[in-house]
Protein backbone atom coordinates (compact mmCIF):
# COMPACT_ATOMS: atom_id res chain seq x y z
CA UNK A 1 0.00 0.00 0.00
CA UNK A 2 2.69 2.27 1.15
CA UNK A 3 4.16 1.77 -2.79
CA UNK A 4 1.44 2.11 -4.33
CA UNK A 5 0.49 5.24 -2.38
CA UNK A 6 3.62 6.62 -2.83
CA UNK A 7 3.60 5.51 -6.73
CA UNK A 8 0.33 7.93 -7.39
CA UNK A 9 1.66 10.93 -5.25
CA UNK A 10 4.46 11.03 -7.56
CA UNK A 11 2.37 10.88 -10.63
CA UNK A 12 0.31 13.20 -9.45
CA UNK A 13 3.23 15.56 -8.73
CA UNK A 14 4.52 14.90 -11.92
CA UNK A 15 1.77 16.37 -13.63
CA UNK A 16 1.56 19.05 -11.00
CA UNK A 17 5.16 20.19 -12.96
CA UNK A 18 3.95 20.23 -16.42
CA UNK A 19 2.73 23.83 -17.39
CA UNK A 20 -0.56 24.69 -18.45
CA UNK A 21 0.07 25.61 -22.11
CA UNK A 22 1.37 22.33 -23.06
CA UNK A 23 -2.07 20.80 -21.80
CA UNK A 24 -3.65 23.74 -24.12
CA UNK A 25 -1.42 22.46 -26.64
CA UNK A 26 -2.56 18.96 -26.29
CA UNK A 27 -6.59 20.29 -25.62
CA UNK A 28 -6.12 22.53 -28.88
CA UNK A 29 -4.03 19.42 -31.09
CA UNK A 30 -7.28 17.46 -30.10
CA UNK A 31 -9.78 19.81 -30.72
CA UNK A 32 -7.83 20.37 -34.15
CA UNK A 33 -8.13 16.37 -35.59
CA UNK A 34 -11.53 16.37 -34.12
CA UNK A 35 -12.69 19.56 -36.11
CA UNK A 36 -10.62 18.06 -39.22
CA UNK A 37 -12.59 14.58 -39.44
CA UNK A 38 -15.68 16.16 -38.54
CA UNK A 39 -15.19 19.07 -41.30
CA UNK A 40 -13.73 16.35 -43.84
CA UNK A 41 -10.83 18.40 -44.35
CA UNK A 42 -8.55 16.69 -47.16
CA UNK A 43 -5.67 19.35 -46.80
CA UNK A 44 -2.67 16.95 -45.58
CA UNK A 45 -4.23 14.77 -48.97
CA UNK A 46 -3.80 17.20 -51.19
CA UNK A 47 -0.31 17.72 -49.35
CA UNK A 48 0.67 14.44 -49.70
CA UNK A 49 0.09 14.38 -53.56
CA UNK A 50 1.71 17.07 -53.97
CA UNK A 51 -1.09 19.33 -54.84
CA UNK A 52 -1.58 18.41 -58.02
CA UNK A 53 -5.51 17.35 -57.34
CA UNK A 54 -7.33 14.03 -58.05
CA UNK A 55 -8.33 12.54 -61.01
CA UNK A 56 -11.41 13.19 -62.94
CA UNK A 57 -13.53 10.04 -63.28
CA UNK A 58 -15.50 9.78 -66.38
CA UNK A 59 -18.05 6.95 -66.63
CA UNK A 60 -19.51 6.40 -69.93
CA UNK A 61 -20.48 3.17 -72.60
CA UNK A 62 -17.92 2.40 -74.73
CA UNK A 63 -19.61 2.77 -77.83
CA UNK A 64 -20.84 6.12 -77.01
CA UNK A 65 -20.35 8.56 -79.99
CA UNK A 66 -20.95 11.58 -77.57
CA UNK A 67 -17.70 10.71 -75.29
CA UNK A 68 -15.38 9.68 -78.52
CA UNK A 69 -16.85 12.84 -80.41
CA UNK A 70 -16.70 15.61 -77.47
CA UNK A 71 -15.82 14.40 -73.80
CA UNK A 72 -12.49 12.92 -75.60
CA UNK A 73 -11.47 16.57 -76.59
CA UNK A 74 -12.14 18.48 -73.14
CA UNK A 75 -8.94 18.50 -71.22
CA UNK A 76 -10.40 19.85 -68.21
CA UNK A 77 -12.51 16.53 -67.65
CA UNK A 78 -9.18 14.51 -68.97
CA UNK A 79 -7.50 16.71 -66.10
CA UNK A 80 -7.49 17.25 -62.26
CA UNK A 81 -9.29 19.06 -60.08
CA UNK A 82 -7.48 20.44 -56.77
CA UNK A 83 -9.53 22.86 -54.25
CA UNK A 84 -8.23 25.96 -53.15
CA UNK A 85 -6.05 25.14 -50.41
CA UNK A 86 -7.83 27.41 -47.90
CA UNK A 87 -11.33 25.73 -48.62
CA UNK A 88 -10.01 21.90 -48.72
CA UNK A 89 -12.99 20.97 -47.18
CA UNK A 90 -16.81 20.18 -49.09
CA UNK A 91 -18.39 22.11 -46.25
CA UNK A 92 -16.09 24.88 -46.31
CA UNK A 93 -16.65 25.07 -49.87
CA UNK A 94 -20.50 24.50 -49.72
CA UNK A 95 -20.48 27.58 -46.87
CA UNK A 96 -17.85 30.13 -48.33
CA UNK A 97 -19.96 29.87 -51.61
CA UNK A 98 -23.69 30.61 -50.19
CA UNK A 99 -22.04 33.20 -48.11
CA UNK A 100 -19.66 34.90 -49.73
CA UNK A 101 -19.13 33.29 -52.85
CA UNK A 102 -17.31 36.51 -54.89
CA UNK A 103 -19.42 36.95 -57.67
CA UNK A 104 -18.60 38.97 -60.32
CA UNK A 105 -21.01 42.26 -60.70
CA UNK A 106 -23.30 42.81 -63.45
CA UNK A 107 -26.86 43.48 -64.28
CA UNK A 108 -29.58 41.25 -65.95
CA UNK A 109 -32.26 42.16 -68.74
CA UNK A 110 -35.58 40.93 -66.77
CA UNK A 111 -38.21 39.28 -69.13
CA UNK A 112 -41.62 38.16 -67.25
CA UNK A 113 -43.00 34.83 -68.82
CA UNK A 114 -46.66 34.23 -68.11
CA UNK A 115 -47.68 30.32 -68.10
CA UNK A 116 -50.66 29.11 -69.47
CA UNK A 117 -52.36 28.47 -65.87
CA UNK A 118 -51.43 32.17 -64.80
CA UNK A 119 -47.82 31.41 -63.29
CA UNK A 120 -45.37 33.78 -63.56
CA UNK A 121 -41.86 33.12 -64.46
CA UNK A 122 -38.77 35.86 -63.98
CA UNK A 123 -36.32 35.01 -67.21
CA UNK A 124 -33.06 37.16 -66.17
CA UNK A 125 -30.64 37.54 -69.08
CA UNK A 126 -27.53 38.24 -69.89
CA UNK A 127 -26.46 38.90 -73.33
CA UNK A 128 -22.89 38.68 -74.56
CA UNK A 129 -22.91 42.11 -75.67
CA UNK A 130 -23.35 43.44 -71.76
CA UNK A 131 -20.55 41.80 -70.32
CA UNK A 132 -18.39 42.90 -73.78
CA UNK A 133 -16.73 46.48 -72.38
CA UNK A 134 -17.75 48.36 -75.56
CA UNK A 135 -20.41 50.70 -74.84
CA UNK A 136 -21.67 50.59 -78.39
CA UNK A 137 -23.31 47.14 -77.85
CA UNK A 138 -24.17 47.67 -74.52
CA UNK A 139 -28.16 48.63 -75.21
CA UNK A 140 -28.04 46.35 -78.44
CA UNK A 141 -31.08 44.27 -78.29
CA UNK A 142 -31.17 40.24 -79.36
CA UNK A 143 -32.85 39.18 -82.75
CA UNK A 144 -35.22 36.37 -83.63
CA UNK A 145 -32.55 35.72 -85.87
CA UNK A 146 -29.50 35.55 -84.33
CA UNK A 147 -27.41 32.03 -83.99
CA UNK A 148 -25.92 32.68 -81.07
CA UNK A 149 -26.09 30.09 -78.71
CA UNK A 150 -28.65 30.45 -75.66
CA UNK A 151 -28.02 28.62 -72.61
CA UNK A 152 -31.14 28.14 -70.14
CA UNK A 153 -30.44 27.88 -66.84
CA UNK A 154 -31.96 25.86 -63.96
CA UNK A 155 -31.23 27.11 -60.67
CA UNK A 156 -31.34 24.72 -57.61
CA UNK A 157 -33.58 24.93 -54.56
CA UNK A 158 -34.60 28.50 -53.17
CA UNK A 159 -31.88 30.01 -55.04
CA UNK A 160 -32.43 32.54 -57.61
CA UNK A 161 -30.49 34.49 -60.69
CA UNK A 162 -28.81 36.55 -57.80
CA UNK A 163 -27.10 33.48 -56.26
CA UNK A 164 -23.34 33.55 -56.16
CA UNK A 165 -22.56 30.01 -57.95
CA UNK A 166 -25.18 31.13 -61.37
CA UNK A 167 -23.62 34.40 -61.31
CA UNK A 168 -20.50 32.93 -61.98
CA UNK A 169 -22.06 30.89 -64.74
CA UNK A 170 -23.83 33.67 -66.75
CA UNK A 171 -20.83 36.00 -66.54
CA UNK A 172 -18.38 33.35 -67.61
CA UNK A 173 -20.70 32.01 -70.42
CA UNK A 174 -21.38 35.52 -71.97
CA UNK A 175 -17.41 36.27 -71.64
CA UNK A 176 -17.34 33.42 -73.73
CA UNK A 177 -19.35 34.79 -76.34
CA UNK A 178 -23.14 33.26 -75.75
CA UNK A 179 -26.25 34.41 -74.51
CA UNK A 180 -27.75 33.49 -71.02
CA UNK A 181 -31.06 33.42 -69.77
CA UNK A 182 -31.91 32.32 -66.38
CA UNK A 183 -35.55 30.47 -65.50
CA UNK A 184 -35.86 31.52 -61.93
CA UNK A 185 -38.42 29.33 -60.23
CA UNK A 186 -42.08 30.64 -59.21
CA UNK A 187 -42.21 32.61 -56.79
CA UNK A 188 -38.58 33.44 -56.85
CA UNK A 189 -36.28 36.63 -58.17
CA UNK A 190 -38.35 38.88 -56.60
CA UNK A 191 -41.83 37.68 -58.34
CA UNK A 192 -44.93 36.74 -56.85
CA UNK A 193 -47.08 34.27 -56.92
CA UNK A 194 -49.78 34.34 -59.45
CA UNK A 195 -51.31 31.21 -59.66
CA UNK A 196 -51.84 27.96 -57.35
CA UNK A 197 -49.30 26.10 -58.73
CA UNK A 198 -45.80 26.13 -57.21
CA UNK A 199 -42.67 24.53 -58.48
CA UNK A 200 -41.27 21.42 -56.60
CA UNK A 201 -38.03 19.26 -57.44
CA UNK A 202 -39.96 17.55 -60.20
CA UNK A 203 -41.73 19.66 -61.56
CA UNK A 204 -40.99 20.16 -65.31
CA UNK A 205 -44.20 21.84 -66.94
CA UNK A 206 -42.06 25.19 -66.41
CA UNK A 207 -38.95 24.09 -67.94
CA UNK A 208 -40.75 22.77 -71.18
CA UNK A 209 -43.31 26.05 -71.48
CA UNK A 210 -40.38 28.11 -71.33
CA UNK A 211 -37.56 25.92 -73.31
CA UNK A 212 -40.70 25.92 -76.15
CA UNK A 213 -41.17 29.71 -76.14
CA UNK A 214 -37.27 30.04 -76.39
CA UNK A 215 -37.55 27.76 -78.90
CA UNK A 216 -40.13 28.96 -81.32
CA UNK A 217 -38.97 32.98 -80.87
CA UNK A 218 -35.22 32.25 -81.56
CA UNK A 219 -35.25 29.24 -84.38
CA UNK A 220 -32.02 29.49 -85.50
CA UNK A 221 -30.21 29.71 -82.09
CA UNK A 222 -29.18 26.41 -80.71
CA UNK A 223 -30.65 25.80 -76.98
CA UNK A 224 -28.03 24.34 -74.61
CA UNK A 225 -29.76 23.50 -70.99
CA UNK A 226 -27.82 23.80 -67.57
CA UNK A 227 -29.43 22.41 -64.52
CA UNK A 228 -27.83 22.58 -60.86
CA UNK A 229 -28.75 21.08 -57.54
CA UNK A 230 -32.42 20.55 -57.75
CA UNK A 231 -32.64 22.08 -61.16
CA UNK A 232 -30.51 18.81 -62.07
CA UNK A 233 -32.90 16.88 -61.33
CA UNK A 234 -35.75 18.85 -63.25
CA UNK A 235 -33.67 18.80 -65.92
CA UNK A 236 -32.72 15.13 -66.11
CA UNK A 237 -36.50 14.41 -65.47
CA UNK A 238 -37.31 16.46 -68.31
CA UNK A 239 -35.34 15.11 -70.90
CA UNK A 240 -36.16 11.80 -70.07
CA UNK A 241 -39.98 12.29 -70.26
CA UNK A 242 -39.78 13.62 -73.61
CA UNK A 243 -37.10 11.54 -75.20
CA UNK A 244 -35.94 12.39 -78.75
CA UNK A 245 -38.88 15.18 -78.75
CA UNK A 246 -37.12 17.89 -76.95
CA UNK A 247 -35.48 21.18 -78.72
CA UNK A 248 -32.61 20.90 -76.46
CA UNK A 249 -28.86 20.71 -78.32
CA UNK A 250 -26.99 19.29 -75.45
CA UNK A 251 -27.53 19.89 -71.39
CA UNK A 252 -24.88 20.01 -68.44
CA UNK A 253 -26.21 18.23 -64.73
CA UNK A 254 -24.11 19.88 -61.88
CA UNK A 255 -24.34 18.38 -58.76
CA UNK A 256 -27.83 16.01 -59.06
CA UNK A 257 -29.57 14.27 -56.33
CA UNK A 258 -30.67 11.92 -58.74
CA UNK A 259 -32.89 9.90 -55.81
CA UNK A 260 -34.33 11.86 -53.78
CA UNK A 261 -35.61 8.93 -51.38
CA UNK A 262 -31.84 8.06 -50.83
CA UNK A 263 -31.00 11.84 -50.58
CA UNK A 264 -33.99 12.50 -47.78
CA UNK A 265 -32.71 9.69 -45.55
CA UNK A 266 -28.60 10.64 -45.95
CA UNK A 267 -29.15 14.13 -44.67
CA UNK A 268 -30.90 12.70 -41.91
CA UNK A 269 -27.51 10.86 -41.29
CA UNK A 270 -25.20 12.15 -39.50
CA UNK A 271 -24.99 15.81 -37.81
CA UNK A 272 -23.10 17.67 -39.94
CA UNK A 273 -26.14 16.62 -42.55
CA UNK A 274 -28.81 17.56 -40.02
CA UNK A 275 -27.42 21.04 -39.88
CA UNK A 276 -27.98 21.39 -43.70
CA UNK A 277 -31.19 19.93 -43.32
CA UNK A 278 -32.32 22.60 -40.92
CA UNK A 279 -30.73 25.31 -42.99
CA UNK A 280 -32.54 24.89 -46.06
CA UNK A 281 -35.70 24.22 -43.89
CA UNK A 282 -35.37 27.56 -42.70
CA UNK A 283 -34.46 28.73 -46.36
CA UNK A 284 -37.88 26.94 -47.32
CA UNK A 285 -39.92 28.83 -44.35
CA UNK A 286 -38.70 31.86 -45.85
CA UNK A 287 -40.00 31.33 -49.51
CA UNK A 288 -43.37 30.33 -48.13
CA UNK A 289 -43.52 33.61 -45.39
CA UNK A 290 -43.24 35.10 -48.66
CA UNK A 291 -46.44 33.55 -50.01
CA UNK A 292 -48.26 33.09 -47.21
CA UNK A 293 -51.47 33.98 -48.49
CA UNK A 294 -51.17 30.94 -50.84
CA UNK A 295 -49.45 28.29 -48.94
CA UNK A 296 -52.37 29.09 -45.95
CA UNK A 297 -55.15 28.38 -48.19
CA UNK A 298 -53.27 25.34 -49.77
CA UNK A 299 -51.74 23.97 -47.30
CA UNK A 300 -51.03 23.34 -43.68
CA UNK A 301 -49.53 26.71 -42.70
CA UNK A 302 -48.82 25.71 -38.56
CA UNK A 303 -47.37 22.60 -39.82
CA UNK A 304 -45.11 24.52 -41.72
CA UNK A 305 -43.89 27.08 -39.33
CA UNK A 306 -43.13 24.36 -37.05
CA UNK A 307 -40.82 22.29 -39.63
CA UNK A 308 -37.65 21.35 -38.63
CA UNK A 309 -36.41 19.32 -41.45
CA UNK A 310 -36.88 19.46 -45.29
CA UNK A 311 -39.19 16.23 -45.26
CA UNK A 312 -41.56 18.11 -42.52
CA UNK A 313 -41.78 20.99 -44.98
CA UNK A 314 -42.53 18.72 -47.86
CA UNK A 315 -45.06 16.80 -45.59
CA UNK A 316 -46.72 19.81 -44.72
CA UNK A 317 -46.63 21.78 -48.04
CA UNK A 318 -45.45 20.32 -51.22
CA UNK A 319 -47.32 16.82 -50.39
CA UNK A 320 -50.62 19.03 -49.91
CA UNK A 321 -50.21 21.84 -52.77
CA UNK A 322 -48.73 18.80 -55.18
CA UNK A 323 -51.44 16.19 -54.75
CA UNK A 324 -49.27 13.21 -53.36
CA UNK A 325 -50.11 10.92 -51.17
CA UNK A 326 -47.25 10.62 -48.75
CA UNK A 327 -43.66 12.56 -48.56
CA UNK A 328 -42.30 8.88 -49.80
CA UNK A 329 -44.58 9.04 -52.83
CA UNK A 330 -43.55 12.44 -53.96
CA UNK A 331 -39.93 11.60 -53.67
CA UNK A 332 -40.10 8.36 -55.94
CA UNK A 333 -42.06 10.06 -58.77
CA UNK A 334 -39.55 13.35 -59.27
CA UNK A 335 -36.57 11.37 -58.68
CA UNK A 336 -34.37 11.78 -61.88
CA UNK A 337 -33.04 8.62 -61.77
CA UNK A 338 -35.92 6.69 -63.01
CA UNK A 339 -35.56 8.97 -66.23
CA UNK A 340 -31.88 8.37 -67.03
CA UNK A 341 -32.15 5.38 -69.48
CA UNK A 342 -34.83 7.82 -71.76
CA UNK A 343 -32.67 10.61 -72.12
CA UNK A 344 -31.38 11.28 -76.01
CA UNK A 345 -29.54 14.54 -75.64
CA UNK A 346 -26.10 14.98 -75.16
CA UNK A 347 -26.17 15.20 -71.61
CA UNK A 348 -22.76 15.94 -69.17
CA UNK A 349 -23.24 14.92 -65.60
CA UNK A 350 -20.85 16.88 -62.98
CA UNK A 351 -21.07 15.33 -59.35
CA UNK A 352 -18.82 15.54 -55.82
CA UNK A 353 -18.24 12.21 -54.55
CA UNK A 354 -17.27 14.90 -51.14
CA UNK A 355 -21.13 16.46 -51.85
CA UNK A 356 -22.40 17.10 -48.45
CA UNK A 357 -25.71 17.63 -49.64
CA UNK A 358 -26.69 15.16 -52.78
CA UNK A 359 -24.31 11.97 -51.42
CA UNK A 360 -22.96 9.38 -54.07
CA UNK A 361 -24.81 6.51 -53.22
CA UNK A 362 -27.85 8.08 -55.21
CA UNK A 363 -25.59 8.26 -58.34
CA UNK A 364 -27.34 5.69 -60.92
CA UNK A 365 -23.39 4.37 -62.16
CA UNK A 366 -25.23 1.55 -64.45
CA UNK A 367 -27.42 3.66 -66.02
CA UNK A 368 -25.49 6.29 -66.91
CA UNK A 369 -22.86 4.04 -68.02
CA UNK A 370 -25.95 1.39 -70.33
CA UNK A 371 -27.16 5.13 -71.94
CA UNK A 372 -24.91 6.40 -74.83
CA UNK A 373 -25.99 10.19 -74.73
CA UNK A 374 -24.69 10.02 -70.96
CA UNK A 375 -21.34 11.02 -69.71
CA UNK A 376 -20.99 11.11 -65.60
CA UNK A 377 -17.48 12.73 -64.60
CA UNK A 378 -17.01 12.63 -61.18
CA UNK A 379 -14.27 14.06 -58.21
CA UNK A 380 -12.94 13.43 -55.08
CA UNK A 381 -13.46 16.57 -53.88
CA UNK A 382 -15.84 19.79 -54.50
CA UNK A 383 -19.10 20.24 -52.12
CA UNK A 384 -21.85 21.07 -53.42
CA UNK A 385 -21.66 23.36 -56.61
CA UNK A 386 -18.73 24.58 -55.32
CA UNK A 387 -15.53 23.39 -56.33
CA UNK A 388 -13.72 26.81 -56.30
CA UNK A 389 -9.48 26.54 -57.77
CA UNK A 390 -6.71 28.19 -57.90
CA UNK A 391 -4.98 30.67 -54.79
CA UNK A 392 -7.49 33.24 -54.10
CA UNK A 393 -10.80 30.76 -55.01
CA UNK A 394 -12.22 33.10 -57.54
CA UNK A 395 -13.47 30.72 -60.12
CA UNK A 396 -15.90 27.47 -60.10
CA UNK A 397 -14.28 24.12 -61.98
CA UNK A 398 -17.84 23.26 -63.18
CA UNK A 399 -18.67 26.50 -64.73
CA UNK A 400 -15.05 25.74 -67.26
CA UNK A 401 -16.28 22.15 -67.44
CA UNK A 402 -19.49 22.75 -68.54
CA UNK A 403 -19.00 25.67 -71.01
CA UNK A 404 -15.83 23.29 -72.85
CA UNK A 405 -18.24 20.78 -73.24
CA UNK A 406 -21.01 22.44 -74.19
CA UNK A 407 -18.67 24.87 -76.38
CA UNK A 408 -16.74 21.42 -77.94
CA UNK A 409 -20.65 19.99 -78.74
CA UNK A 410 -21.92 23.21 -80.56
CA UNK A 411 -18.90 22.88 -83.10
CA UNK A 412 -19.66 18.76 -83.40
CA UNK A 413 -22.21 17.16 -85.27
CA UNK A 414 -23.58 15.47 -82.45
CA UNK A 415 -25.91 18.07 -81.41
CA UNK A 416 -29.31 16.89 -80.56
CA UNK A 417 -32.00 17.89 -82.92
CA UNK A 418 -35.66 17.62 -82.05
CA UNK A 419 -37.78 14.43 -83.07
CA UNK A 420 -41.39 14.67 -82.68
CA UNK A 421 -42.21 11.15 -81.49
CA UNK A 422 -44.70 9.54 -79.03
CA UNK A 423 -43.06 9.32 -75.78
CA UNK A 424 -41.57 6.30 -74.42
CA UNK A 425 -40.84 6.29 -71.34
CA UNK A 426 -42.42 4.00 -68.59
CA UNK A 427 -42.69 6.37 -65.95
CA UNK A 428 -43.67 9.98 -67.54
CA UNK A 429 -46.93 8.82 -69.59
CA UNK A 430 -48.42 7.58 -67.00
CA UNK A 431 -47.73 10.67 -64.65
CA UNK A 432 -48.25 13.24 -67.12
CA UNK A 433 -51.51 12.07 -67.56
CA UNK A 434 -52.23 10.56 -64.19
CA UNK A 435 -50.75 13.48 -62.50
CA UNK A 436 -51.11 16.82 -63.99
CA UNK A 437 -54.20 16.77 -65.11
CA UNK A 438 -56.40 19.13 -65.67
CA UNK A 439 -59.57 16.45 -65.65
CA UNK A 440 -63.14 16.56 -67.04
CA UNK A 441 -65.83 13.98 -65.52
CA UNK A 442 -68.09 12.44 -68.02
CA UNK A 443 -71.25 10.30 -67.19
CA UNK A 444 -70.74 7.03 -65.34
CA UNK A 445 -68.41 8.12 -63.71
CA UNK A 446 -65.44 7.98 -66.21
CA UNK A 447 -62.32 10.88 -66.27
CA UNK A 448 -60.58 11.58 -68.86
CA UNK A 449 -57.12 13.34 -68.68
CA UNK A 450 -56.48 16.04 -71.25
CA UNK A 451 -52.89 17.35 -71.68
CA UNK A 452 -51.54 20.21 -70.61
CA UNK A 453 -51.35 21.93 -73.89
CA UNK A 454 -49.98 25.85 -73.47
CA UNK A 455 -52.81 27.53 -74.71
CA UNK A 456 -51.79 31.53 -74.33
CA UNK A 457 -48.57 32.27 -72.96
CA UNK A 458 -48.25 36.47 -72.20
CA UNK A 459 -44.29 37.39 -71.84
CA UNK A 460 -43.39 40.81 -70.28
CA UNK A 461 -40.08 42.30 -71.30
CA UNK A 462 -38.12 44.47 -68.90
CA UNK A 463 -34.78 45.96 -68.49
CA UNK A 464 -33.46 45.77 -65.61
CA UNK A 465 -31.46 48.83 -65.55
CA UNK A 466 -29.34 50.55 -62.76
CA UNK A 467 -30.71 52.35 -59.54
CA UNK A 468 -32.22 55.73 -60.11
CA UNK A 469 -33.30 54.67 -63.77
CA UNK A 470 -36.76 53.99 -64.39
CA UNK A 471 -38.14 51.16 -66.81
CA UNK A 472 -40.18 52.67 -69.65
CA UNK A 473 -40.02 49.47 -71.85
CA UNK A 474 -43.13 47.27 -70.26
CA UNK A 475 -44.02 44.99 -73.06
CA UNK A 476 -46.82 42.40 -73.17
CA UNK A 477 -46.49 39.39 -76.02
CA UNK A 478 -48.80 36.97 -76.87
CA UNK A 479 -48.24 33.66 -78.26
CA UNK A 480 -51.00 30.97 -79.57
CA UNK A 481 -49.29 27.33 -80.17
CA UNK A 482 -51.29 25.22 -81.96
CA UNK A 483 -51.75 21.76 -80.30
CA UNK A 484 -51.43 19.85 -83.05
CA UNK A 485 -48.70 21.10 -85.19
CA UNK A 486 -46.93 23.18 -82.84
CA UNK A 487 -46.58 26.27 -85.07
CA UNK A 488 -46.74 29.65 -83.81
CA UNK A 489 -50.33 31.09 -84.92
CA UNK A 490 -49.87 34.64 -83.82
CA UNK A 491 -46.33 36.40 -83.82
CA UNK A 492 -44.03 37.60 -81.58
CA UNK A 493 -42.27 40.94 -81.29
CA UNK A 494 -38.75 39.79 -81.84
CA UNK A 495 -36.96 43.22 -80.59
CA UNK A 496 -36.11 41.43 -76.79
CA UNK A 497 -35.92 43.68 -74.99
CA UNK A 498 -36.88 46.88 -77.08
CA UNK A 499 -40.33 46.12 -78.84
CA UNK A 500 -42.77 47.92 -79.72
CA UNK A 501 -46.55 46.41 -77.80
CA UNK A 502 -48.98 45.43 -80.56
CA UNK A 503 -52.13 47.49 -80.91
CA UNK A 504 -55.01 46.93 -78.78
CA UNK A 505 -57.19 46.56 -81.87
CA UNK A 506 -54.89 43.49 -82.49
CA UNK A 507 -55.44 42.18 -79.73
CA UNK A 508 -58.87 42.32 -79.39
CA UNK A 509 -59.50 40.77 -82.64
CA UNK A 510 -57.25 37.90 -81.37
CA UNK A 511 -59.87 37.64 -78.50
CA UNK A 512 -62.61 37.80 -80.02
CA UNK A 513 -61.54 35.46 -82.55
CA UNK A 514 -61.29 32.91 -80.05
CA UNK A 515 -63.85 33.88 -77.72
CA UNK A 516 -66.66 30.82 -78.52
CA UNK A 517 -63.92 28.22 -78.35
CA UNK A 518 -62.21 29.49 -74.93
CA UNK A 519 -66.02 30.41 -73.11
CA UNK A 520 -66.76 26.28 -73.34
CA UNK A 521 -63.62 24.46 -72.77
CA UNK A 522 -66.10 21.56 -71.57
CA UNK A 523 -67.39 21.21 -75.39
CA UNK A 524 -64.11 21.74 -76.45
CA UNK A 525 -62.27 19.14 -74.33
CA UNK A 526 -65.43 16.75 -75.03
CA UNK A 527 -65.11 17.37 -79.32
CA UNK A 528 -61.31 16.77 -79.37
CA UNK A 529 -62.10 13.14 -77.36
CA UNK A 530 -64.61 11.95 -80.00
CA UNK A 531 -62.61 13.36 -82.93
CA UNK A 532 -59.44 11.16 -81.18
CA UNK A 533 -61.13 8.51 -79.98
CA UNK A 534 -64.19 8.06 -82.30
CA UNK A 535 -64.40 4.39 -82.48
CA UNK A 536 -63.44 3.97 -78.30
CA UNK A 537 -66.70 6.39 -78.30
CA UNK A 538 -68.55 3.83 -80.30
CA UNK A 539 -67.56 0.70 -78.48
CA UNK A 540 -67.94 2.15 -75.47
CA UNK A 541 -71.48 2.96 -75.90
CA UNK A 542 -72.02 -0.80 -77.16
CA UNK A 543 -70.71 -2.28 -73.80
CA UNK A 544 -72.85 -0.04 -71.90
CA UNK A 545 -76.43 -1.46 -74.02
CA UNK A 546 -75.32 -4.84 -73.38
CA UNK A 547 -74.22 -4.19 -69.63
CA UNK A 548 -77.52 -2.16 -68.63
CA UNK A 549 -79.79 -4.72 -70.59
CA UNK A 550 -80.24 -7.07 -67.44
CA UNK A 551 -80.51 -4.20 -65.40
CA UNK A 552 -83.28 -3.13 -67.64
CA UNK A 553 -84.91 -6.25 -67.81
CA UNK A 554 -84.87 -6.07 -63.70
CA UNK A 555 -86.51 -3.27 -63.81
CA UNK A 556 -89.22 -4.01 -66.31
CA UNK A 557 -90.03 -7.24 -63.49
CA UNK A 558 -90.42 -4.54 -60.78
CA UNK A 559 -92.75 -2.10 -62.30
CA UNK A 560 -95.06 -4.97 -63.89
CA UNK A 561 -94.39 -7.17 -60.34
CA UNK A 562 -98.30 -6.99 -59.26
CA UNK A 563 -99.74 -7.16 -62.74
CA UNK A 564 -97.71 -10.60 -63.03
CA UNK A 565 -98.88 -11.61 -59.60
CA UNK A 566 -102.67 -11.26 -60.18
CA UNK A 567 -102.52 -12.82 -63.50
CA UNK A 568 -100.41 -15.98 -62.29
CA UNK A 569 -103.21 -17.18 -59.62
CA UNK A 570 -106.36 -17.01 -62.00
CA UNK A 571 -104.29 -19.26 -64.32
CA UNK A 572 -103.31 -21.59 -61.60
CA UNK A 573 -107.05 -21.74 -60.26
CA UNK A 574 -108.30 -22.64 -64.25
CA UNK A 575 -105.66 -25.36 -64.85
CA UNK A 576 -107.78 -27.99 -63.34
CA UNK A 577 -110.96 -27.73 -65.55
Amino acid sequence: MDCSDNAYTLLIKAISVIPISHYALGLLFVLIVILYNFLEFHLVEDLLTGFRGSPVSLTYNSCSEIYEGVASKCKILHGRYLATPWLSSPHMQTTFLNFFGRPPAFTYRRQLFHASDGGTIALDWLLKTDVSGDDIYQNSSMSKDDTTPIMVVIPGLTSDSASAYLKHLAFDTAKQGWNVVISNHRGLGGISVTSDCFYNAGWTEDTRAVIDYLHHKYTKAPLFAVGTSIGANILVKYLGEHGENVPVAGAVAICSPWDLLIGDRFISRRLIQKLYDRALCIGLQGYAQLHQPHYSRLADWEGITKSRSIRDFDNYATCLVGKFETVDTYYRRCSSSSYVGNVSVPLLCISALDDPLCTAEAIPWDECRANKNIVLATTQHGGHLAFFEGITGSGLWWVRAAYEFLSILHCSPFMHTQKKTQNTSPHASLETSIDQGPYINLTGGMVAAMGNELVTNDVVDMEDLSEGQKSHDRVTEEIVLDSREGQLLAGVNPNFPYSVPSSSKQSEGAKGSNSLELSNPIRRCLNKLFRQNRTSIWLLGYIAIVSTWPLLGAALQFVFKKKLKSVLPRTKHRSPR
